[in-house]
């Protein structure tokens, strides 16, 4: 186990900043880093520190980032989801973290949950310096996770969302809808995501649970499956039988598309599961496995 600090990285994206956490374990040689980020409308304090932890103690470096409008990280509206900015953004940290000398930069591993694990999927296969991938609880098809909704609540929810991104085109009010409620349409909808949701959610730091409605067109119409094909590095994916938000079978096909090689999980849980014992700590074993065998750490 080695000893590690963290300490606070900010890096510009575009007219933002991105808020951070880098965690440098005590090796020898520059370590490989891991690059985490939080899924849908998460602060990185959400339950992703005790993985970011587990990485240092096991000898890998590791940085944990806030998405721009989110938590530490500057921008406005405060608490929007915009796929397009999300992917620059980890675009930006990849190439500012490969450029430090405290890294390898010839080893970089992106780990993503739920609908980063999608952001991460897609990134390894446009990104060829990319050495690995972790990906649990994946966001892989848009499309078959809208199946998921009520039929009667979808189309005044999208007739919302049309209505926030027109007028967030000429500066009016961001329309908002929570991201998970137990009595009205929420972006994840139904009681078992309320409760999964927020128990994930870290009381110390700001969330107001509501995000501007425009990202539902996004989300719905975000196909990371498209794209796996054209990965060519190891991919450790990591997904819940019982899993009420992402159809099980999407997950299943996205790992068959894989060309390069995969390792996949399949527990008999439910998605906000892997964020609580006893599988927190077998998907941490899990990945730190996937690491020492296709990464290492340098003597």
């Amino acid at each position: 186990m080695y000893r590690y600090f963290v300490e606070p990285l900010y890096v510009k994206s575009d007219k933002d900043v991105l808020a951070a956490d880098f965690y440098h374990p005590e090796t020898k040689q520059p370590p490989a880093v891991i690059i985490m980020a939080h899924g849908l409308a998460a602060l990185r304090q959400f339950k992703l520190v005790e993985y970011a932890k587990a990485f240092a103690q096991a000898g890998y470096a590791v940085v944990l980032f806030d998405y721009r409008y989110w938590g530490g990280s500057t921008g406005r509206p405060r608490e929007l989801v915009s796929i397009k900015h999300q992917l620059k953004d980890w675009q930006v940290m990849i190439e500012h973290i490969a450029a430090r000398q405290s890294i390898d930069a010839t080893r970089i591993v992106l780990w993503g949950t739920g609908l980063s694990g999608g952001y991460v999927l897609n990134l390894a296969a446009e990104l060829p310096q990319i050495r690995a991938v972790m990906a649990q609880v994946p966001f892989v098809d848009g499309a078959e996770t809208a199946k998921q909704y009520p039929l009667h609540a979808l189309p005044k929810a999208l007739k919302l969302s049309s209505q926030d991104y027109m007028g967030g085109k000429v500066g009016l009010a961001a329309k908002c809808l929570p991201v998970v409620d137990e009595h009205q349409f929420s972006v994840l909808n139904g009681t078992a995501h309320y409760q999964g949701y927020l128990s994930i959610v870290h009381p110390d730091y700001y969330w107001s649970g509501h995000i501007p409605a425009r990202a539902l067109w996004q989300v719905i119409r975000y196909r990371p499956i498209s794209q796996v094909a054209a990965i060519r590095c190891p991919v450790l994916l990591i997904a819940a039988a019982e899993d009420a938000l992402i159809p099980i079978h999407s997950t299943r096909e996205c790992a068959q598309h894989i060309s390069s090689e995969v390792h996949y999980h399949e527990w008999n849980m439910g998605h906000f599961d892997i964020y609580h014992a006893p599988y927190l700590h077998q998907a941490i074993q899990t990945q730190i496995a996937f690491l020492d065998q296709y990464i290492g750490v340098s003597s």
